[in-house]
């Protein structure tokens, strides 16, 4: 109006107007009346750097709705999106006068996320329930619709508010990694039972109170010796009491305090996860160790075996020793030809060597085709992986020496036999491995010892069926190699347990497939 005062030209002022992103139409109307009523002028809603992000959403695949639901909870009218997204928008924000902010919902409500329609058929039944008056004279019971699907936002205390003692202040974590603290604190969340009993369980080797699973998932978060340290620091400078400072760590930290006061915490933790699995595991290597001995023993004793591979033999000597080439006959194949039987064929591109095998069982010792009723054990066999079967024996003695030295070590403590160990500095790893056991004492001296303690009597047990099972698999080994003799496979490259028994399974498979061939073929010319 100044310009225009001093005597500049109307065109020149809306060209001011313009440049400086108001709407120079005011002008054309009544000066008099307020500038409220005029066009607002400025950025497109969708460009505004305001409501980027929820334009970003819609891009992104995000229904409308949802938009909305995080502008409402961001306090900005949601409205907005359903006028012109072109249209200027500095009149919906917070110094705007013409749309008033929205106050942030002070409830979390239960959402439905479905698809709206927008338009229906008449001869639908969505036509027919906005029809009908019993859906609209539903009965709700509001108090009750409010308790389930409505729940009050609380609040969250920020660092100051935690500092001057809120009651719902969060453990800050103090010493350890915050990944490793969280990850810890989920695991130990699932345990259910308080750090204290946590220790006491691992000092005892007490196998009653945890599953394997649950000790193994908190081995990971053991404390190292920089955790130990750093705890140990901690506890001791920081302010305020013992307890106090306890309370102030996470919960993996917590954990981790509690472990610190239980001596050679990390053998006894994997003592108890020994015990905890020992049965099991145990139990299933014994269960492989007897199926390869029971499957060698049926592949030697089967008589209907050993008839078929003569006759498959024979038959097999006269395809080649035919014609005037005058080869010799074969005394043995090797097992791995059993696989290439049902390969061959004859010159009617029909029947395999397999199946003309079959039809001469048949035709001379029918029983012969029932073979594998000899060999129960052996379809099972050939899941059996027999270096992974030692390679788990070993492992197992290897913790149970660990298991038998802690034993040793913890008799020794309780009957004072030998001399007290140096008194170590507070900032020493409490969690030493070595035991100093002596072992040069006799193995009278050492079962008393071992019989003295529960984990040692755990141990005394352990041996025994550990050194039972080792004996079966060496029995095991030597009727396996008992066997490859039997069948001729002999050499530097001989077969593994799983390889021989998966040809001799596959074989059977290819038997009874060429039998069923056979057998409807028979059928058919009987027809």
């Amino acid at each position: 109006m100044k310009m225009l005062k001093v005597g500049m030209p109307l065109p020149v002022v809306q060209h001011a107007m313009t440049r400086d992103g108001l709407d120079p139409s005011v002008l054309e109307g009544d000066h008099n009346k307020p500038a409220q009523e005029a066009k607002p002028a400025g950025v497109p809603l969708k460009e505004d750097p305001a409501y980027a992000k929820y334009f970003k959403m819609l891009k992104l695949g995000l229904p409308m709705g949802a938009v909305k639901n995080a502008m409402e909870r961001d306090g900005v009218d949601s409205s907005l999106m359903d006028g012109d997204h072109n249209a200027p928008a500095s009149a919906s924000k917070p110094d705007g006068s013409s749309a008033k902010k929205r106050e942030k919902d002070t409830h979390r409500r239960t959402r439905l996320h479905w698809e709206a329609i927008g338009e229906v058929n008449s001869n639908s039944v969505w036509a027919a329930l906005a029809a009908d008056e019993e859906i609209e004279q539903l009965e709700i019971d509001e108090t009750e619709f409010t308790k389930l699907f409505q729940a009050e936002i609380k609040a969250t205390p920020t660092a100051a508010q935690s500092a001057n003692g809120g009651s719902s202040s969060r453990n800050v974590v103090q010493v350890i990694d915050p990944k490793r603290a969280n990850n810890g604190g989920i695991i130990l969340a699932r345990l259910r039972m308080s750090y204290d009993d946590m220790a006491k369980v691992v000092d005892n080797v007490d196998e009653t109170k945890m599953t394997a699973n649950q000790v193994q998932g908190i081995i990971e978060y053991m404390p190292t010796p920089t955790e130990r340290k750093a705890l140990r620091e901690y506890m001791k400078t920081s302010q305020g009491g013992s307890e106090e400072k306890f309370e102030k760590l996470c919960e993996c930290e917590k954990f981790m305090v509690a472990m610190i006061s239980v001596k050679q915490s990390k053998m006894k933790l994997r003592a108890l996860l020994f015990k905890l699995q020992f049965r099991g595991c145990i139990q299933d290597l014994a269960h492989d160790v007897f199926s390869v001995e029971k499957a060698c023993d049926e592949l030697s004793n089967s008589v209907r075996l050993r008839k078929l591979f003569g006759i498959v033999l024979n038959i097999g000597n006269r395809l080649n020793t035919a014609g005037p080439s005058e080869k010799r006959k074969a005394s043995a194949f090797s097992i791995q030809s059993l696989l290439k039987l049902n390969q061959a064929k004859a010159f009617d591109n029909k029947t395999t060597f397999l199946q003309y095998v079959v039809l001469v069982v048949q035709r001379n010792n029918e029983k012969l085709l029932d073979f594998k009723d000899d060999l129960p054990t052996v379809a099972k066999a050939d899941k059996i992986y027999w270096d992974q079967c030692i390679n788990e024996l070993e492992e197992m003695e290897t913790q149970l020496e660990i298991v038998r030295k802690l034993a040793l070590h913890e008799a020794n403590q309780k009957k004072n036999i030998y001399a007290l160990p140096k008194k170590k500095d507070s900032q020493d790893d409490y969690d030493s491995d070595n035991l100093n056991i002596d072992e040069d004492m006799s193995l009278e001296e050492e079962v008393g010892l071992l019989r003295s303690t529960k984990i040692g009597m755990f141990a005394l047990g352990a041996i025994k069926k550990v050194s039972q099972l080792r004996e079966r698999v060496e029995i095991a080994k030597d009727k396996f190699s008992r066997l490859l003799e039997y069948f001729g496979e002999h050499g530097d490259a001989k077969m593994d347990v799983h390889e021989l028994f998966a040809i001799i399974n596959t074989f059977c498979r290819n038997f009874d497939d060429a039998r069923e061939v056979v057998e409807k073929a028979e059928q058919a010319k009987v027809r």
